[in-house]
């Protein structure tokens, strides 16, 4: 009888985790905009940032309210009307801008980041 109820817990323990991924995989493709819990999961897309992380990696992100320097932001760019993110680590603090750097380039970004184009603050990484 013990037996029964540890392989039973143990699937509806394993069920649960099942459902849960579905739901966090249905807010990162089907419901971009919407952060549960405040985060947000994204895909890392180039190099810039080793040794921090690579191509491939996931970071989770979330807004602050105050950034410092040492702080890795996603940050949001419009280009030729198409909107992409930006993680690089921030290098420099003027009031509301950052001047912000990936730790494998070697110079700083171009352009300085306003407090509004920042989407959150790396808070894990794998």
């Amino acid at each position: 009888m013990k037996q029964f109820k540890k392989i039973n817990r143990e699937k509806v323990f394993f069920v649960l985790i099942i459902f849960i991924s579905i739901i966090i995989i249905s807010f990162k493709f089907f419901i971009k905009d919407i952060q549960p819990f405040g985060l947000t999961i994204l895909q890392v897309s180039s190099n810039s940032m080793i040794p921090t992380f690579r191509k491939g990696d996931f970071i989770i992100i979330k807004k602050q309210t105050e950034y410092a320097v040492g702080d890795i932001i996603t940050y949001e760019i419009t280009e030729e009307n198409k909107k992409y993110y930006v993680t690089h680590r921030i290098i420099e603090k003027n009031e509301n801008e950052y001047i912000t750097k990936g730790d494998a380039n070697n110079r700083e970004d171009g352009k300085t980041v306003k407090n509004e184009e920042i989407k959150g603050k790396v808070l894990f990484f794998k």
